[in-house]
């Protein structure tokens, strides 16, 4: 995530410099709505440990592809720079994580749904219609842990999400935007996995991070 900031820092201080002289925040401003398709990836890095202290450690992950409404307004701050006040809410399941015990006594599948994201959007306009933004935010979505287990387990997934990308405002009120970003999610515990006597239980942990593209068209109040 330090990696992805300095990047976006950078690129931002670079294009401050091109600025166009007819670039006017005037037409991002206003309460907006739209639509949108992101193809998300997830990395789970994990461990687990069994009755007898040993750590095993992991890692694993998941592709979906879901998709998103967003809602926000865009407050003009002169004439080339505005920032966006949103939320977007992801009503899909995705499936972020599986261990397949071989013997079946320690399965546990991880799903999360309804995920929400509430973000600050700090944006440059490039041009008349066109700007570039960094999006800061805090995500939250549903947990569903099921499989071999007997003790307690997260049912939520909270994080921060910095993302990256550009806007283009059309006359007609239209929009369409284009991001990339990564989410950190805070880790997961799983307690008392496994139903072998002879085994015991263990205690699981993975912290997942969410790497995504997003594009949303949408429409400029």
């Amino acid at each position: 995530m330090k990696q992805l900031r300095n990047m976006l820092i950078a690129a931002i201080a670079i294009v401050s410099f091109s600025v166009s002289a007819q670039a006017d925040s005037q037409n991002a401003r206003g309460l907006y709505f739209g639509v949108s398709g992101s193809a998300m990836g997830v990395e789970l890095d994990g461990s687990y440990t069994d009755a007898k202290g040993v750590i095993t450690k992991g890692k694993g992950g998941a592709v979906e592809s879901t998709p998103a409404i967003d809602l926000g307004y865009n407050w003009a701050m002169g004439d080339r720079f505005y920032v966006g006040f949103g939320l977007s809410h992801t009503p899909g399941k995705a499936n972020i994580g599986k261990a397949d015990d071989a013997a079946d006594a320690a399965d546990i599948t991880l799903e999360a749904d309804n995920f929400m994201n509430y973000y600050i959007a700090p944006a440059l306009m490039v041009s008349e219609s066109t700007s570039l933004f960094v999006k800061w935010g805090q995500s939250k979505a549903d947990l569903k842990v099921t499989g071999n287990f007997t003790g307690a387990a997260a049912n939520e997934l909270s994080g921060d999400s910095l993302s990256f990308g550009s806007s283009t405002f059309f006359s007609s009120g239209m929009y369409i935007s284009t991001e990339a970003g990564m989410t950190d999610y805070d880790k997961i515990t799983v307690k008392d996995i496994g139903n072998a006597s002879d085994a015991g239980t263990g205690d699981a942990s993975a912290s997942p991070t969410l790497a995504f593209g997003t594009v949303t068209i949408g429409y400029k109040f």
